[in-house]
């Protein structure tokens, strides 16, 4: 698969908060970028929603299994919605895809259509 062969140094992912999109570039996957991601949403408590067969979306919640409350992220809730799932609250962080049971972060290419989709 082309993921493989992705530059490293081309790989990130995409912060999706009340501040806009950010990108952050990683050359993590799996595990490690379970961490980041925790990490830039500034919570254990996360949860991952596969959006199509490039895409995950992962956000925080209050708890294990509990939803988090609050206003929703219009702009996550958007890019869920387009793939009929659930809206999201607060911050978000949208990664590649999930093979083989490990998430992947997003290459070039992905990153920049996904903040087109996003900001349009």
């Amino acid at each position: 698969m082309g993921l493989f062969k992705r530059s490293k140094a081309a790989s990130g992912l995409l912060l999706v908060s009340d501040r806009g999109i950010q990108q952050v570039r990683t050359a993590s996957y799996g595990m490690d970028l379970v961490q980041e991601v925790a990490r830039l949403l500034g919570s254990e408590h996360i949860r991952s929603t596969k959006l199509g067969e490039e895409l995950t979306l992962w956000y925080t919640e209050d708890g294990p299994g509990q939803a988090r409350s609050g206003p929703p992220n219009p702009v996550a809730s958007r890019l869920a919605a387009d793939h009929g799932a659930a809206p999201v609250t607060g911050p978000a962080v949208v990664t590649g895809p999930l093979l083989y049971g490990s998430p992947y972060p997003l290459g070039a290419e992905e990153i920049t259509q996904v903040s087109g989709r996003l900001q349009g």
